[in-house]
């Protein structure tokens, strides 16, 4: 039992580490204003904002498939039963890690797990891409020249890093060094990969189309949370910031960013004069409703969707 604590402290900590931030920042801005400011915050904006929401996430639903079709023609409704259980699984483990689970189940369509993590990563680093762009314009427009500068130049150190990671040399390393005798369980991944830049441009045009127009639904998402706590905020400022929040989810630091994203959002909007009282309502708010259709979604997937004998990688 010693043995498995001491194992497993940095996930349990990942586990802990969010709800305590989440905590000490309520308690910090007060629990009372955010309570008396969600008591009396105007429903027919939380629906509207919950409905965006939901178009989001189907948007998000798109912009996979979108790079599957190439490499199989899936049953939509099938691959929504895989989405939203990826979905569900993303909100219980550390960054974006959750998401990556639906490449065990498009085992079942064929798609091993060498062409489906070429995918789902071609996806990630599309919208990682874009969140780029936007958190630093958002960053431009309040940090220092000389902080901008410092961020560009990680940024610009680390591209070349991930081009290394992905050339022939360090491939075969990898296969050798880590995946060693599961290594088969990977093929196609780098063929796959590369794809999407070369056969299947198409597709991976669509999809960064695609994200772009769901980072604009998730900022009106945000803005009528704002509009129920009588607050209006310009759109390209919340697509701005945004592109911060998204940047933090990627730390897997705590569960799919939870407090950190909340944290940076209340400092970004408090230096727009924004009291922290209403942009801590409006973060908990939209905790509420990806939480809620989080829980909603596991009724989308059916009982019998995960048999009993099936063995995964």
């Amino acid at each position: 039992m010693k043995s498995f604590l001491i194992k497993s402290w940095p996930k349990i900590i990942k586990y802990i580490f969010g709800p305590v931030i989440l905590i000490l920042l309520f308690w910090t801005i007060g629990i009372e204003k955010v309570w008396d400011l969600l008591t009396t915050a105007d429903l027919k904006y939380f629906v509207i904002a919950y409905i965006l929401f939901i178009i989001s996430v189907f948007i998000a639903a798109m912009n996979l498939y979108a790079l599957l079709f190439p490499l199989k023609k899936i049953d939509p409704k099938k691959y929504l039963q895989y989405f939203f259980a990826s979905r569900v699984t993303s909100l219980v483990l550390p960054g974006r890690l959750g998401e990556f689970s639906i490449t065990l189940l498009l085992k079942r369509e064929g798609i091993n797990l060498g062409r489906g993590i070429a995918a789902a990563i071609t996806d990630k680093l599309i919208t990682i891409c874009c969140s780029i762009v936007f958190g630093l314009a958002g960053m431009y427009t309040l940090l220092k020249v000389t902080e901008f500068y410092a961020i560009v130049f990680y940024f610009a150190v680390g591209v070349p890093i991930l081009v290394l990671l992905l050339s022939s040399t360090s491939r075969r390393l990898i296969k050798k060094l880590i995946l060693r005798k599961y290594a088969h369980h990977f093929e196609g991944f780098s063929a796959t990969l590369f794809s999407y830049a070369k056969e299947n441009k198409g597709m991976t045009i669509l999809n960064a189309g695609i994200t772009l127009f769901r980072i604009v639904i998730i900022a009106l998402s945000a803005k009528y949370m704002f509009l129920a706590f009588g607050t209006s905020v310009p759109l390209l400022t919340l697509i701005l910031v945004g592109g911060i929040e998204t940047l933090s989810t990627f730390m897997p630091l705590t569960v799919n960013g939870l407090g950190i994203k909340q944290a940076i959002g209340i400092y970004v909007f408090s230096a727009l004069g924004i009291s922290p009282a209403i942009s801590g309502a409006r973060y908990f708010m939209g905790l509420f409703i990806q939480y809620s259709f989080g829980f909603l979604s596991t009724f989308l997937i059916k009982k019998n969707f995960v048999p009993e004998n099936e063995t995964t990688y």
